[in-house]
């Protein structure tokens, strides 16, 4: 086989009892749309997964990346799985599905999609390993500090100075997401490590610019990451909760290993635009897969999987939960003791997301409703020295 496309594709389409997880008949639903689709020959493989509310679709194929028939089936299995929300009655049913039909391509239609399309065990690349991350409750940007700190930091990845390769280093493609044009994307490539400081300057601002792939220095037809990295909001044109990505990491070899990509995860406990009603800023909590939001004000959450392909593109038959361990138990510790921290001070300062992100809530017919009742108080005393003033110099 000469090339393989890895697709993730995820929305939320319905959940129980609030923004909580999808009901089993949803899941199953998109499963069984799945299987059918392995079984005539569509997709290479499949799986279904869930991350908080949202369901996402794991697909391998050979049709590239942005194929409208795979991103046509997707929007396809999220509707049926949306007929199935409102036969149940859940909440948000269809909520991420911001047309009436895509234009065969889901991408800034309201599901997150991450997708590459590469050569299959090349000779320098023998096997093929790669991790799936998927947020809930987050901001587009989420992935820019540990990402940037597994490819830019040796203090969080000792394969910058161990990997000849790795050594390298990269080219990150960055997306400016308030970009508005429908038929283009404003977008800038940087060479690690000799623009590292101008991708930290971009990065920090994790609501406007995102990463959105990473290629190889030493092999630059190797894509290794890839984000969703659009903006909900910027669809609807208005809040309809958090933009969820997912990212795509080919790991191993010529790539960062696993370790190297979780680690800041663990070490970090970022903090992220996000949170219940998407309008706080929380830190992100490593979850395992198929994890509800049951948490109080429902904590940002990722999970991270990793899967094998063989040589004809399907997936290992066990997969590797990166955060449903023991040693995560500590981290999720210190993430609920921060989150408790900052939910003290409420709504004040740094705690409520950034103005351009609550241009898009409630809070701002609030605020133009009282602007219009502000009046004009006179100082009278400045007006009275302001007189006397011009009478002493009357030119």
């Amino acid at each position: 086989m000469a090339k393989v496309t890895f697709s993730v594709i995820k929305a939320d389409v319905g959940s129980i009892g609030g923004h909580t997880l999808p009901s089993a008949a949803m899941v199953q639903k998109a499963k069984d749309m799945v299987a059918a689709q392995v079984k005539n020959g569509m997709l290479i493989d499949g799986m279904v997964t869930y991350t908080g509310d949202d369901i996402a679709l794991l697909m391998s194929h050979t049709h590239g990346t942005g194929a409208a028939k795979v991103h046509e089936f997707a929007w396809a299995t999220f509707k049926a799985a949306t007929e199935v929300a409102k036969q149940e009655g859940n909440y948000g049913a269809g909520q991420d599905l911001l047309v009436d039909a895509p234009s065969g391509n889901v991408r800034g239609a309201g599901p997150a999609v991450a997708e590459i399309t590469f050569d299959l065990l090349p000779k320098h690349r023998p096997a093929e390993a790669f991790m799936v991350f998927a947020g809930d409750k987050c901001a587009p940007g989420m992935y820019n500090l540990p990402f940037y700190l597994t490819l830019a930091d040796p203090m969080h990845n000792g394969g910058l100075l161990l990997s000849p390769v790795l050594h390298k280093g990269f080219t990150v493609t960055v997306i400016d997401m308030d970009h508005s044009g429908k038929d283009s994307d404003r977008v800038i490539k940087l060479n690690l490590p000799e623009q590292v400081w101008d991708l930290a300057a971009l990065l920090r601002d994790e609501d406007r610019f995102a990463i959105e792939a990473v290629h190889s220095r030493v092999y630059p037809d190797e894509q290794f990451v890839s984000v969703a990295a659009t903006r909900l909001h910027n669809v609807a044109g208005k809040y309809t909760g958090k933009d969820d990505p997912v990212a795509v990491v080919r790991v191993q070899s010529i790539f960062p290993a696993p370790e190297e990509m979780v680690e800041p995860f663990a070490m970090i406990q970022q903090i992220i635009t996000g949170d219940c009603r998407g309008s706080h800023n929380m830190p992100i909590m490593p979850v395992a897969i198929n994890t509800p939001v049951t948490g109080p004000y429902c904590l940002p959450i990722v999970s991270a999987l990793g899967f094998s392909m063989d040589k004809n593109g399907r997936f290992s038959h066990n997969m590797v939960d990166f955060f449903a361990g023991n040693s995560w138990d500590y981290v999720r510790l210190k993430v609920q003791e921060k989150a408790i921290e900052f939910r003290r001070q409420g709504f004040f300062g740094v705690t409520m997301a950034s103005k351009t992100e609550l241009a898009y809530t409630g809070i701002m017919d609030t605020l133009q409703a009282l602007d219009t009742k502000f009046e004009m108080r006179v100082d009278q005393a400045a007006k009275a020295r302001s007189v006397s003033n011009n009478a002493k110099d009357p030119d």
